[in-house]
C-alpha cells in the first residue's frame, strides 16, 4: 500500500474539484456583474479564495512529488504514472506566478478598465481552465498510480 500516493490522489481530486467550482460557479457569476460590482466583490473575496486554494495547491503538488520520490527510490511500478501526475501538478501550480498573481492583483485593484474587463475575465477563465485540466489530469494519473501499486 502506498499511502503518499493515495493522499496525493485525494488532494489532487479536491484541488481539481475546487478549481472546477471556480470555473463553473464563480467565473460565470463574475462575468454577469457590472464592472464596479465585480471589482468590489473580487477585491473583497480573492484573498479568501487564495487562502484556501494556495495551501491546497502547494500540498497537492508537494505530496505528489514526495510520492514520486518514494516510487523512484523503491522502484515501484507506479513511478511512470507519478511522473505524469507530478508534471501535471507542477504545471497547475506554475500558472499562479506566471499569470494569476499579476492578473488577480490587477483585477482586485480595479486596474483593468471597465471596457476591457470582459476580455480580461475571458482570458482569466481560459487560463483557469488550463490549470483545472492540469489538476484533473494529475488526479487521473495519481489514480492510475494507485492502481499500479495495487496490481
Amino acid at each position: 500500500m502506498n499511502i503518499p500516493t493515495q493522499i496525493a490522489t485525494v488532494l489532487l481530486g479536491l484541488l481539481a474539484g475546487a478549481l472546477l467550482l471556480l470555473a463553473m460557479g464563480l467565473v460565470p457569476y463574475w462575468q454577469a456583474l457590472e464592472p464596479a460590482s465585480f471589482v468590489s466583490i473580487f477585491r473583497d473575496n480573492s484573498g479568501h479564495i487564495a487562502s484556501f486554494m494556495m495551501p491546497l495547491g502547494f500540498s497537492a503538488t508537494g505530496i505528489t512529488w514526495l510520492a514520486l520520490g518514494l516510487a523512484i527510490w523503491k522502484k515501484m511500478p507506479s513511478k511512470n504514472w507519478l511522473i505524469a501526475a507530478s508534471i501535471c501538478a507542477l504545471c497547475m501550480l506554475a500558472t499562479f506566478p506566471i499569470y494569476f498573481s499579476g492578473a488577480n492583483a490587477a483585477l482586485a485593484e480595479g486596474a483593468v478598465p471597465a471596457t476591457e474587463l470582459a476580455n480580461a475575465l475571458s482570458q482569466w477563465q481560459l487560463v483557469h481552465w488550463v490549470r483545472t485540466l492540469a489538476a484533473t489530469a494529475g488526479c487521473i494519473c495519481a489514480l492510475k498510480a494507485v492502481q499500479a501499486s495495487a496490481d
